[in-house]
Protein backbone atom coordinates (compact mmCIF):
# COMPACT_ATOMS: atom_id res chain seq x y z
CA UNK A 1 0.00 0.00 0.00
CA UNK A 2 2.92 2.31 0.67
CA UNK A 3 4.78 1.57 -2.55
CA UNK A 4 2.54 3.72 -4.74
CA UNK A 5 2.78 6.86 -2.53
CA UNK A 6 6.56 6.36 -2.23
CA UNK A 7 6.82 6.14 -6.01
CA UNK A 8 4.67 9.24 -6.54
CA UNK A 9 6.97 11.25 -4.28
CA UNK A 10 10.06 10.17 -6.21
CA UNK A 11 8.84 9.82 -9.77
CA UNK A 12 9.59 13.41 -10.84
CA UNK A 13 13.24 13.07 -9.85
CA UNK A 14 13.33 9.64 -11.46
CA UNK A 15 11.86 10.90 -14.74
CA UNK A 16 14.25 13.85 -14.90
CA UNK A 17 17.19 11.55 -14.19
CA UNK A 18 15.92 9.11 -16.80
CA UNK A 19 15.73 11.84 -19.45
CA UNK A 20 19.29 12.97 -18.65
CA UNK A 21 20.64 9.42 -18.76
CA UNK A 22 18.82 8.64 -22.03
CA UNK A 23 20.20 11.82 -23.61
CA UNK A 24 23.70 10.87 -22.45
CA UNK A 25 23.22 7.33 -23.78
CA UNK A 26 22.23 8.68 -27.21
CA UNK A 27 25.27 10.97 -27.15
CA UNK A 28 27.55 8.01 -26.32
CA UNK A 29 26.02 5.93 -29.10
CA UNK A 30 26.58 8.68 -31.68
CA UNK A 31 30.10 9.67 -30.65
CA UNK A 32 31.10 6.04 -30.09
CA UNK A 33 29.98 5.12 -33.59
CA UNK A 34 31.92 8.06 -35.04
CA UNK A 35 35.07 7.09 -33.16
CA UNK A 36 34.79 3.43 -34.14
CA UNK A 37 34.39 4.47 -37.80
CA UNK A 38 37.33 6.89 -37.54
CA UNK A 39 39.52 4.16 -36.03
CA UNK A 40 38.57 1.69 -38.76
CA UNK A 41 39.11 4.20 -41.56
CA UNK A 42 42.51 5.25 -40.22
CA UNK A 43 43.73 1.68 -39.79
CA UNK A 44 42.53 0.31 -43.13
CA UNK A 45 44.15 3.19 -45.02
CA UNK A 46 47.40 1.79 -46.31
CA UNK A 47 50.78 3.12 -45.23
CA UNK A 48 51.60 6.80 -45.63
CA UNK A 49 54.04 6.48 -48.50
CA UNK A 50 56.14 9.27 -49.99
CA UNK A 51 53.26 10.89 -51.78
CA UNK A 52 52.21 14.24 -50.39
CA UNK A 53 48.50 13.70 -50.97
CA UNK A 54 48.58 10.32 -49.22
CA UNK A 55 50.59 11.66 -46.28
CA UNK A 56 48.17 14.55 -45.86
CA UNK A 57 45.22 12.18 -46.04
CA UNK A 58 46.72 9.91 -43.37
CA UNK A 59 47.45 12.89 -41.15
CA UNK A 60 43.88 14.16 -41.52
CA UNK A 61 42.44 10.74 -40.65
CA UNK A 62 44.72 10.47 -37.62
CA UNK A 63 43.82 13.98 -36.49
CA UNK A 64 40.12 13.18 -36.79
CA UNK A 65 40.53 10.15 -34.54
CA UNK A 66 42.58 12.15 -32.01
CA UNK A 67 39.87 14.82 -31.82
CA UNK A 68 37.23 12.18 -31.17
CA UNK A 69 39.50 10.52 -28.61
CA UNK A 70 39.75 13.76 -26.64
CA UNK A 71 35.96 13.88 -26.62
CA UNK A 72 35.90 10.25 -25.47
CA UNK A 73 38.02 11.18 -22.44
CA UNK A 74 35.39 13.75 -21.42
CA UNK A 75 32.60 11.22 -21.98
CA UNK A 76 34.52 8.66 -19.93
CA UNK A 77 34.75 11.08 -17.02
CA UNK A 78 31.02 11.71 -17.18
CA UNK A 79 30.28 7.98 -17.33
CA UNK A 80 32.49 7.37 -14.28
CA UNK A 81 30.74 10.15 -12.32
CA UNK A 82 27.19 9.16 -13.34
CA UNK A 83 26.45 6.42 -10.74
CA UNK A 84 27.66 8.57 -7.85
CA UNK A 85 25.78 11.68 -8.88
CA UNK A 86 22.61 9.76 -9.69
CA UNK A 87 22.68 7.87 -6.39
CA UNK A 88 23.25 11.00 -4.32
CA UNK A 89 20.57 12.96 -6.20
CA UNK A 90 18.06 10.21 -5.35
CA UNK A 91 19.34 9.40 -1.86
CA UNK A 92 20.16 12.74 -0.23
CA UNK A 93 16.60 14.18 -0.26
CA UNK A 94 14.84 10.88 0.37
CA UNK A 95 14.85 11.22 4.15
CA UNK A 96 16.18 14.74 4.70
CA UNK A 97 13.40 16.43 2.74
CA UNK A 98 10.75 14.62 4.74
CA UNK A 99 12.00 16.10 8.00
CA UNK A 100 12.64 19.50 6.38
CA UNK A 101 8.99 19.66 5.29
CA UNK A 102 7.56 17.82 8.30
CA UNK A 103 5.81 15.23 6.13
CA UNK A 104 7.33 12.39 8.12
CA UNK A 105 4.96 13.13 11.02
CA UNK A 106 1.96 12.78 8.71
CA UNK A 107 3.19 9.40 7.48
CA UNK A 108 3.62 8.09 11.03
CA UNK A 109 0.05 8.98 11.97
CA UNK A 110 -1.20 6.44 9.43
CA UNK A 111 -0.40 3.41 11.62
CA UNK A 112 2.89 2.92 9.79
CA UNK A 113 6.05 2.22 11.75
CA UNK A 114 9.09 4.36 11.04
CA UNK A 115 11.08 1.35 9.90
CA UNK A 116 8.47 0.19 7.41
CA UNK A 117 7.98 3.76 6.11
CA UNK A 118 11.73 4.11 5.63
CA UNK A 119 12.37 0.69 4.08
CA UNK A 120 9.63 1.12 1.47
CA UNK A 121 11.02 4.51 0.45
CA UNK A 122 14.58 3.16 0.30
CA UNK A 123 13.60 0.06 -1.69
CA UNK A 124 11.69 2.09 -4.29
CA UNK A 125 14.52 4.61 -4.68
CA UNK A 126 17.27 1.98 -4.74
CA UNK A 127 15.42 -0.07 -7.35
CA UNK A 128 14.92 2.99 -9.56
CA UNK A 129 18.63 3.87 -9.38
CA UNK A 130 19.76 0.33 -10.13
CA UNK A 131 17.34 0.01 -13.07
CA UNK A 132 18.55 3.25 -14.66
CA UNK A 133 22.25 2.38 -14.32
CA UNK A 134 21.74 -1.29 -15.16
CA UNK A 135 19.93 -0.35 -18.37
CA UNK A 136 23.02 1.54 -19.57
CA UNK A 137 25.36 -1.42 -18.99
CA UNK A 138 25.05 -3.00 -22.48
CA UNK A 139 25.63 0.37 -24.14
CA UNK A 140 28.72 1.09 -22.02
CA UNK A 141 30.05 -2.40 -22.75
CA UNK A 142 29.85 -1.66 -26.46
CA UNK A 143 31.14 1.90 -26.06
CA UNK A 144 34.30 0.93 -24.16
CA UNK A 145 35.22 -1.31 -27.10
CA UNK A 146 34.28 1.26 -29.72
CA UNK A 147 36.59 3.98 -28.35
CA UNK A 148 39.69 1.72 -28.47
CA UNK A 149 41.29 2.87 -25.22
CA UNK A 150 42.74 -0.47 -24.15
CA UNK A 151 41.65 -3.42 -22.04
CA UNK A 152 38.58 -2.97 -19.87
CA UNK A 153 40.45 -4.31 -16.82
CA UNK A 154 42.34 -0.99 -16.76
CA UNK A 155 40.81 1.27 -14.03
CA UNK A 156 39.39 3.99 -16.28
CA UNK A 157 37.40 1.47 -18.33
CA UNK A 158 36.78 -1.00 -15.50
CA UNK A 159 34.57 1.52 -13.68
CA UNK A 160 32.13 1.81 -16.59
CA UNK A 161 32.21 -1.81 -17.80
CA UNK A 162 30.45 -4.91 -16.55
CA UNK A 163 27.96 -4.76 -13.69
CA UNK A 164 30.04 -3.01 -11.02
CA UNK A 165 28.43 0.39 -11.74
CA UNK A 166 25.15 -0.94 -10.29
CA UNK A 167 26.89 -1.48 -6.95
CA UNK A 168 28.35 2.04 -7.17
CA UNK A 169 24.94 3.67 -7.59
CA UNK A 170 23.47 1.54 -4.79
CA UNK A 171 26.29 2.62 -2.47
CA UNK A 172 25.90 6.28 -3.46
CA UNK A 173 22.13 6.11 -2.92
CA UNK A 174 22.48 4.60 0.55
CA UNK A 175 25.26 7.07 1.39
CA UNK A 176 23.01 9.97 0.44
CA UNK A 177 20.11 8.55 2.45
CA UNK A 178 22.29 7.96 5.52
CA UNK A 179 23.75 11.46 5.39
CA UNK A 180 20.27 12.91 4.91
CA UNK A 181 19.05 11.07 8.00
CA UNK A 182 22.03 12.24 10.06
CA UNK A 183 22.40 15.83 8.80
CA UNK A 184 18.70 16.37 8.03
CA UNK A 185 19.50 18.91 5.32
CA UNK A 186 19.30 17.88 1.67
CA UNK A 187 21.90 20.31 0.36
CA UNK A 188 24.45 19.51 3.03
CA UNK A 189 23.87 15.77 2.66
CA UNK A 190 24.57 16.00 -1.06
CA UNK A 191 27.62 18.25 -0.57
CA UNK A 192 29.16 15.96 2.05
CA UNK A 193 28.28 12.87 0.05
CA UNK A 194 30.30 13.83 -3.04
CA UNK A 195 33.77 13.79 -1.40
CA UNK A 196 32.92 10.75 0.73
CA UNK A 197 31.79 8.82 -2.33
CA UNK A 198 34.90 9.88 -4.26
CA UNK A 199 37.17 8.83 -1.38
CA UNK A 200 35.49 5.42 -1.16
CA UNK A 201 35.81 4.82 -4.90
CA UNK A 202 39.44 5.98 -5.08
CA UNK A 203 40.36 4.06 -1.95
CA UNK A 204 39.02 0.79 -3.32
CA UNK A 205 40.51 1.40 -6.77
CA UNK A 206 44.01 2.30 -5.60
CA UNK A 207 44.44 0.20 -2.47
CA UNK A 208 41.98 -2.70 -2.50
CA UNK A 209 41.32 -3.58 -6.14
CA UNK A 210 44.92 -4.54 -7.11
CA UNK A 211 44.81 -7.36 -4.54
CA UNK A 212 41.14 -8.40 -4.74
CA UNK A 213 42.26 -11.22 -7.03
CA UNK A 214 45.83 -12.54 -6.83
CA UNK A 215 47.77 -10.74 -9.58
CA UNK A 216 49.80 -12.53 -12.25
CA UNK A 217 53.49 -12.02 -13.04
CA UNK A 218 55.43 -12.28 -16.28
CA UNK A 219 58.98 -11.64 -17.48
CA UNK A 220 57.76 -9.98 -20.69
CA UNK A 221 55.42 -7.03 -21.04
CA UNK A 222 51.83 -8.37 -20.80
CA UNK A 223 49.56 -6.97 -23.49
CA UNK A 224 45.99 -5.88 -22.67
CA UNK A 225 46.56 -5.90 -18.93
CA UNK A 226 46.50 -3.59 -15.91
CA UNK A 227 50.15 -3.20 -14.92
CA UNK A 228 50.42 -2.95 -11.13
CA UNK A 229 54.18 -3.03 -10.57
CA UNK A 230 57.38 -3.77 -12.45
CA UNK A 231 60.98 -4.05 -11.43
CA UNK A 232 63.90 -6.29 -10.47
CA UNK A 233 63.15 -8.96 -7.88
CA UNK A 234 65.31 -11.83 -6.54
CA UNK A 235 65.58 -14.93 -8.70
CA UNK A 236 62.96 -17.51 -7.82
CA UNK A 237 60.57 -14.90 -6.47
CA UNK A 238 57.54 -13.26 -8.06
CA UNK A 239 57.59 -10.27 -5.69
CA UNK A 240 60.19 -8.35 -3.66
CA UNK A 241 61.78 -10.05 -0.66
CA UNK A 242 60.64 -9.18 2.87
CA UNK A 243 61.62 -5.63 3.74
CA UNK A 244 62.14 -4.66 0.09
CA UNK A 245 59.97 -2.84 -2.43
CA UNK A 246 59.71 -2.90 -6.22
CA UNK A 247 62.22 -0.03 -6.25
CA UNK A 248 64.82 -1.92 -4.22
CA UNK A 249 66.05 -3.92 -7.22
CA UNK A 250 66.59 -0.76 -9.26
CA UNK A 251 68.69 0.65 -6.41
CA UNK A 252 70.87 -2.47 -6.26
CA UNK A 253 71.53 -2.31 -10.00
CA UNK A 254 72.20 1.44 -9.82
CA UNK A 255 74.70 1.00 -6.96
CA UNK A 256 76.54 -1.65 -8.99
CA UNK A 257 76.57 0.51 -12.13
CA UNK A 258 77.89 3.52 -10.21
CA UNK A 259 81.27 1.75 -9.98
CA UNK A 260 81.57 1.77 -13.77
CA UNK A 261 82.49 5.00 -15.56
CA UNK A 262 80.70 4.25 -18.85
CA UNK A 263 77.86 1.79 -18.39
CA UNK A 264 77.17 -0.57 -21.28
CA UNK A 265 74.42 -3.15 -21.72
CA UNK A 266 76.96 -5.82 -20.76
CA UNK A 267 77.70 -3.95 -17.51
CA UNK A 268 74.00 -3.70 -16.71
CA UNK A 269 73.49 -7.42 -17.38
CA UNK A 270 76.50 -8.20 -15.16
CA UNK A 271 75.05 -6.12 -12.33
CA UNK A 272 71.70 -7.88 -12.67
CA UNK A 273 73.36 -11.30 -12.57
CA UNK A 274 75.66 -10.29 -9.74
CA UNK A 275 72.69 -9.33 -7.55
CA UNK A 276 70.76 -12.44 -8.64
CA UNK A 277 67.81 -10.50 -9.97
CA UNK A 278 65.32 -10.81 -12.80
CA UNK A 279 62.83 -8.30 -14.20
CA UNK A 280 59.12 -8.98 -13.70
CA UNK A 281 55.78 -7.34 -14.38
CA UNK A 282 52.99 -7.75 -11.85
CA UNK A 283 49.57 -7.27 -13.45
CA UNK A 284 45.88 -8.07 -13.56
CA UNK A 285 45.06 -9.79 -16.88
CA UNK A 286 41.77 -9.45 -18.71
CA UNK A 287 40.89 -12.99 -17.57
CA UNK A 288 40.51 -11.58 -14.03
CA UNK A 289 37.98 -8.95 -15.11
CA UNK A 290 34.78 -10.66 -13.99
CA UNK A 291 36.30 -11.91 -10.73
CA UNK A 292 37.42 -8.36 -9.90
CA UNK A 293 33.96 -7.06 -10.82
CA UNK A 294 32.28 -9.58 -8.53
CA UNK A 295 34.49 -8.96 -5.49
CA UNK A 296 34.39 -5.16 -5.82
CA UNK A 297 30.61 -5.23 -6.28
CA UNK A 298 30.32 -7.27 -3.08
CA UNK A 299 32.38 -4.63 -1.21
CA UNK A 300 30.12 -1.76 -2.26
CA UNK A 301 26.91 -3.74 -1.73
CA UNK A 302 28.16 -4.65 1.76
CA UNK A 303 28.92 -0.99 2.46
CA UNK A 304 25.44 -0.06 1.20
CA UNK A 305 23.87 -2.53 3.65
CA UNK A 306 25.88 -0.99 6.51
CA UNK A 307 24.65 2.46 5.48
CA UNK A 308 21.10 1.09 5.38
CA UNK A 309 21.50 0.07 9.01
CA UNK A 310 22.86 3.50 9.90
CA UNK A 311 19.87 5.15 8.21
CA UNK A 312 17.33 2.97 10.02
CA UNK A 313 18.96 3.63 13.41
CA UNK A 314 19.12 7.38 12.74
CA UNK A 315 15.45 7.59 11.78
CA UNK A 316 14.33 5.50 14.74
CA UNK A 317 16.14 7.94 17.04
CA UNK A 318 14.38 10.99 15.62
CA UNK A 319 12.25 12.72 18.27
CA UNK A 320 10.13 14.56 15.70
Amino acid sequence: AMIEPAWRLQRLVFLVALVVVVAFAIWLAVTGSLQAAAWTTYNVTHHCVDVVATRNNCFALGQNYENLDRLARVNLGLAVAMPGLLGLVFGAPLVAREIEQGTNRLAWTQSITRTRWLLVKLCVGALACCVVVGATTPLLEWWTGAIHRGARVVPSLFDVSGFVAVSYVLFAFMLGAALGALIRRTGWAFAVGIPLYALARLGVQNFARPALVSPSTAAGFPANAWILQSGYVPLGRSSPATGQTWESGYQLVANCESKVRAVSQADENRCIAQNKLHYLFQYQPTSHFWALQGVESAIFIGAALVLLGVTVLAVRRWRT
